[in-house]
C-alpha cells in the first residue's frame, strides 16, 4: 500500500468533522456519532486469534493476539464511516474484557470504558493512501480511491497492548494533498 504521510498543515487542509476525528484521543465511535449525527454500530467483519505475534504485530508485548476487521456503520443509515483494523495483545487484558472482545460487537474504546481500564493512547500517525485490502476482499468498495488513514498504539500498565488502525471512508476531502 502506498501511504503519504501528512504534516499538521496538510491535516488543517482536510474538512472540519474529519480533522475532528483525527485529531481524538477518545471513544471514535462516540464522536462519530456526534459528527455524522447518528447512532454508529460495529459491524465485524472478521475476527481471529493468533496463537503467536503475526507479523505486523511486532510493536505488542507478547501473547496471543486478537486480530480484528470492523466497519463502525450508521444504525439507521447503513452509511459505512470507518473501516478499522485491530491487533490486540489480549493475554495483557483482564479476562472480562478479552471476552467482551470475543464474544460482542461493542467498540473497543466502550469496552475499555466500561471496564474502567486505564490506557495511555500514543499519538497518531495520519496519511493517505489506499484503502485496506481486507476490506475489498470482504466484498466492500469505497467510492473513493484513497483515503485517510491514521495508525496509533495503546499502552495499558506501561505495555504497548493494541494497534489500532483506522481508515475514514466517505468523507469529503477538500484540498487534500496527493
Amino acid at each position: 500500500m502506498t501511504e503519504c504521510f501528512l504534516a499538521g498543515e496538510e491535516i488543517r487542509k482536510l474538512n472540519r468533522d474529519l480533522r475532528i476525528l483525527i485529531a481524538t484521543n477518545g471513544t471514535l465511535t462516540r464522536i462519530l456519532g456526534m459528527v455524522a449525527d447518528e447512532e454508529i454500530i460495529v459491524q465485524i467483519i472478521k475476527q481471529q486469534i493468533h496463537p503467536r505475534e503475526t507479523a505486523e504485530s511486532g510493536q505488542l508485548s507478547g501473547g496471543r493476539i486478537l486480530q480484528r476487521h470492523v466497519l463502525l456503520k450508521g444504525r439507521s443509515s447503513g452509511h459505512r464511516f470507518v473501516a478499522a483494523e485491530s491487533l490486540i495483545a489480549i493475554d495483557l487484558l483482564p479476562h472480562a474484557i478479552t471476552a467482551s472482545l470475543t464474544r460482542t460487537e461493542c467498540p473497543i474504546g466502550e469496552i475499555m470504558a466500561a471496564g474502567r481500564l486505564e490506557t495511555f493512547k500514543e499519538p497518531a500517525d495520519v496519511w493517505i493512501g489506499e484503502s485496506p485490502d481486507w476490506l475489498a476482499v470482504a466484498g466492500y468498495q469505497t467510492s473513493q480511491p484513497r483515503t485517510v488513514g491514521r495508525r496509533y498504539r495503546i499502552i495499558i500498565g506501561g505495555q504497548p497492548v493494541i494497534i489500532i488502525t483506522e481508515y475514514f471512508l466517505e468523507f469529503f476531502f477538500q484540498d487534500t494533498p496527493s
